[in-house]
């Protein structure tokens, strides 16, 4: 069974990814965080197969923990976001775990490509 994580500061997003993961990853465990460090820690104990994570979160961009995600995990990495700038496209290509940047509402054909990282 795959262990995904799921980092949103927005609670009403956990409760959506939730249902959505159920229909577009059926029989994944996840785990999800709203708070980074409680993140960081459960990621020092636990392996994780995928992260998927907001790109904007209060107080710090995920491009702030993207390094140290990279040094305690080596899952890849999905950004979620509701509008991906011209420079975080360019920022994700500096990141070899980092292996999408998708755009909210996801649609079909991106449930597609998370699920392949799996």
């Amino acid at each position: 069974m795959a262990s995904i994580i799921y980092l949103d500061d927005d609670l009403i997003q956990h409760m959506l990814m939730k249902k959505l993961l159920k229909i577009h990853i059926p029989g994944s465990i996840t785990e999800f965080f709203h708070e980074p460090e409680k993140l960081k820690v459960w990621l020092q104990e636990n392996k994780a197969d995928l992260i998927l994570s907001d790109l904007n979160l209060e107080g710090e961009s995920g491009w702030d923990l993207v390094e140290d995600f990279t040094k305690i995990s080596d899952a890849p990495i999905v950004f979620i976001t509701g509008h991906a700038s011209p420079d975080d496209k360019k920022k994700a290509k500096n990141f070899p775990q980092v292996k999408q940047l998708l755009e909210k509402p996801l649609e079909k054909e991106d449930w597609e490509k998370i699920a392949s990282l799996i």
